[in-house]
C-alpha cells in the first residue's frame, strides 16, 4: 500500500490510510498547494516524540566541548543523582 497520498485520494480511502497508519506505516499526505501532513497512529507518535528529558540527555546543547550545561550533562549521564550538593540556608527567626 502507498504511504504517499493526494488529499484527495487519501480523503476517498480515509479507512485505508489510518489502516496503514495504525499498521506502523507513517502515512504522508499531499495538498495542491504542496503543503504535506503526516498520519501516524498513537502508538508510533508517543514512542518517538521527543521530550525535554530525552532531548537534554542526548542532544548536546553547545557546540563548545567544555560548554557548563554539556559538562553537567555529562555528570548526571555518568554518575546520576543531584548535580549540587545541599545547601545551608540561615533562617532567621
Amino acid at each position: 500500500m502507498a504511504d504517499n497520498w493526494q488529499a484527495a485520494e487519501a480523503r476517498h480511502r480515509f479507512s485505508d490510510v489510518v489502516d496503514a497508519a495504525v499498521g506502523g506505516t507513517p502515512q504522508f499526505i499531499r495538498r495542491r498547494d504542496g503543503r504535506e501532513v503526516v498520519l501516524v497512529s498513537r502508538e508510533y507518535f508517543d514512542r518517538t516524540k521527543p521530550n525535554l528529558k530525552t532531548y537534554l540527555l542526548s542532544a548536546g546543547y553547545a557546540e563548545a566541548e567544555d560548554d557548563a550545561f554539556d559538562v553537567a550533562m555529562r555528570q548526571v549521564r555518568t554518575e546520576g543523582g543531584p548535580l549540587f550538593g545541599r545547601r545551608e540556608v540561615d533562617v532567621e527567626r
